[in-house]
């Protein structure tokens, strides 16, 4: 059953609030980390999304139209700003406007020199090829979305494991259509989808949560958010349950929290008055925008956790994940029983993001509004008397990094060879993994399949050998018989899987089903 819609960010305002400077010490974080300003007005406004390409700059999604779908000119206001830290310091030095004029954009992803933004009712390609910073390409590749309150329009693009490239369609529905590629119209109803960006080939993945982002985990186990249901895992594939047509409705997209429906959480600004939903003060009401935490190089059980943001708590929560038979349980570290990852003093602080980045910090996403909120859900007489757009001139990123340090990254992966490339799969960064193989399958690498293979079967570091599993999958060197060895391997993320790669293919090799069969 689709889920009810609620608006994801629920009220919270007070007449008198207004947005205070960009001040790191107005957050409390554990003790182990530190925070630090990156980026904040004018090199940035309303952020609510961000990726890196392969140089290592950022790409920033600002929803200046919220709320109502238009800036103050009267048509859609979103941009895409590109920021850089040109001399490695940790704070933002170049900042570029780099597309204008899209509709409600809420998330970004990088491919082939330029990026794939979703701006419902479409997902737009935007590149830049002559180098000023400013996209002069600009190509609608889908369409069909329904665009509609801001959490509920697609979002949540992100690469894949699987070669491609996925998103959450955030409960809508829609008849989407490829502009560029010949193909039937995907009805996507309530479900989440995916499409090959060197095709063109759009599919429908899982049942969507109705939320805002989706993050991956090393092995490709997704997770996605919903407003009081903080944390979900995207359990049975759509293709699973559509094999037996009639069968009784099931809930392949779970809440996994061991802390219950609208949990508890742990604010330390001053609460504001609430017109929508008061009963949900101090519990999730607008979690929204997810963090995987994909580098050991944090301190204790940081590393492999998931982040939300809460933007009426103006905080980001924690959960550390732990299996639970075939799915998992996401609890709260021992560490933050009573308090959250981050918190901030400011109660127009909206964090809406968290994205590990290529040096391995924590990019913390700030969007600074006074009212965070669409218009349908607040009385008319009190939206007579405030500012709805208060905050839409600021916007803040921060940086989260150990107090001790990070190791040095030795290059950006523009400029790396394809052997670098390759060896780059067996960082414990997970955006420098998932990165190369992007490369790698952009590249059509497929001269460097010995490497990836003696990956596959020999490196002791097992995320990395999932990612040579797949990259070689993409190139289209991924020979059965090393399929059918991975599919007896003890490390039960791997053959999971290989699992699905024999699925993808499609594969009727007698000796390598015989391995799937019980």
């Amino acid at each position: 059953m689709k889920p009810l819609i609620l608006p994801l960010l629920a009220v919270s305002f007070a007449l008198s609030v207004s947005g205070a400077a960009p001040d790191p010490s107005l957050f409390e974080i554990d003790s182990r980390l530190q925070i630090q300003l990156f980026a904040a007005e004018p090199q940035v406004v309303d952020p609510v999304g961000l990726t890196f390409d392969e140089a290592g700059r950022m790409y920033v999604v600002e929803m200046r139209d919220y709320p109502y779908g238009i800036g103050p000119e009267r048509k859609p206001g979103g941009v895409i700003r590109l920021i850089e830290d040109t001399n490695g310091d940790g704070k933002a030095d170049r900042s570029t406007i780099f597309a204008k004029d899209l509709s409600f954009p809420t998330s970004i992803v990088p491919w082939e020199g330029g990026v794939f933004v979703t701006a419902p009712p479409e997902i737009i390609y935007l590149k830049d090829t002559d180098g000023d910073g400013v996209a002069d390409v600009r190509e609608v590749y889908f369409t069909g979305f329904v665009r509609g309150v801001t959490d509920s329009n697609v979002n949540g693009l992100r690469w894949g494991l699987d070669n491609r490239i996925h998103g959450v369609n955030g409960g809508n529905g829609g008849i989407v259509r490829a502009l560029k590629y010949s193909q039937p119209p995907l009805l996507l109803d309530g479900s989440d989808f995916s499409f090959d960006p060197r095709t063109g080939e759009i599919a429908a993945t899982y049942q969507t949560s109705g939320g805002f982002g989706l993050v991956f985990d090393d092995f490709g186990h997704s997770f996605v958010t919903y407003n009081i249901n903080h944390i979900q895992e995207r359990i049975i594939p759509l293709k699973a349950l559509n094999r037996l047509p009639g069968m009784l409705s099931v809930e392949a997209t779970q809440n996994i929290s061991d802390h219950g429906d609208m949990a508890r959480i742990f604010p330390v600004s001053v609460a504001q008055t609430r017109p929508n939903h008061p009963e949900q003060a101090g519990f999730f009401s607008s979690a929204g925008g997810l963090g995987f935490i994909g580098f050991d190089a944090y301190p204790g059980d940081i590393p492999g956790s998931i982040t939300v943001g809460d933007v009426v708590g103006n905080l980001v929560h924690r959960d550390v994940l732990q299996t639970n038979g075939p799915v998992f349980l996401a609890r709260r570290s021992e560490s933050e029983t009573n308090r959250e990852f981050l918190a901030s003093h400011d109660n127009a602080c909206r964090l809406t993001g968290l994205e590990l980045g290529p040096d391995g910090a924590l990019y913390v996403i700030d969007m600074q509004r006074d009212v965070i909120e669409h218009p349908d859900y607040i009385p008319k007489k009190m939206l007579e008397k405030i500012n709805i757009r208060a905050g839409e001139d600021r916007g803040r990123i921060y940086r989260i990094t150990p107090k001790d340090g990070l190791p040095k990254t030795e290059f950006n992966l523009a400029t790396a060879s394809v052997d670098q490339l390759v060896t780059e799969l067996q960082s414990h960064n997970q955006w420098r993994r998932m990165t190369a193989q992007r490369l790698l399958i952009q590249k059509r690498a497929s001269a460097m399949y010995a490497k990836l293979a003696s990956i596959v079967e020999r490196s002791i570091y097992q995320p990395a050998r999932v990612n040579a599993l797949w990259t070689l999958e993409g190139l289209h060197r991924l020979p059965e018989t090393t399929l059918r060895q991975v599919l007896r391997d003890p490390n039960e993320g791997i053959v999971e899987n290989a699992i699905q790669i024999v699925e993808a293919r499609q594969s009727n090799i007698p000796e390598t089903l015989s391995l799937l069969a019980p």
